[in-house]
């Protein structure tokens, strides 16, 4: 699990968080609502570890220096190599070698053989965030978190997202960001809101 306390962010001199207090439960995909500019990415930097703040998070009881090999993040932006392809930059993100095959295989029909075959200059950016998806769900990570997680996956494909993120929660702490809408309902198991610099209490989705 990961837990915030009393978590606060000034950025630039203004408040970005203030006090914010939540438990992200281990064995469930937690879904962080919020309105473009309410904090969500500013909130998953700092829970990864590279945005200052007051206040504490800590990994079922650490900080994140000490899981820091147990963690991976995803941010919108979906930063690739341009002239590697899908497969090598699915490998550089995870910085090891994996088999094409388990690469394929892993969420095909988010990202397939076509798909990852092409340089990912070639690539737009939704399916450019599609490679760290891929990445995600085949990183073994104790702790996932997903900032905009469906940018670029069609309607179609949710399910199968939600599936796999659901065989990863088993053993891990998922945490998603996104607008409120019917996907992003269908494939959590539990909300939070996040408005006016502070978060509400979970529900369960």
């Amino acid at each position: 699990m990961i837990q915030l306390d009393n978590v606060t962010i000034h950025v630039r001199g203004r408040d970005i968080l203030r006090h914010c207090t939540t438990t992200i439960e281990p064995a469930t995909i937690t879904h962080l609502t919020g309105v473009n500019g309410s904090g969500k990415t500013t909130l998953i930097r700092a829970i990864a570890g590279i945005q200052r703040y007051s206040g504490s998070i800590l990994f079922d009881g650490v900080d994140a220096a000490r899981v820091r090999p147990l963690l991976y993040v995803c941010f919108d932006d979906a930063a690739v190599f341009p002239f590697l392809s899908g497969y090598e930059n699915i490998r550089m993100l995870l910085g090891r070698t994996i088999p094409r095959v388990t690469i394929a295989t892993a969420a095909p029909s988010v990202a397939g053989h076509s798909l990852l075959r092409l340089p990912a200059r070639k690539l737009s950016h939704g399916q450019r965030k599609r490679l760290h998806l891929v990445a995600a769900l085949l990183s073994g990570a104790r702790y996932l978190i997903l900032d905009e997680a469906l940018n670029g996956v069609d309607a179609p494909t949710v399910g199968e997202v939600g599936d796999a993120l659901l065989r990863r929660a088993r053993e891990s702490t998922v945490l998603i960001t996104g607008h409120h809408d019917d996907s992003y309902a269908k494939l959590s198991t539990r909300r939070l809101a996040l408005a006016g610099g502070t978060i509400s209490a979970g529900v369960d989705a």
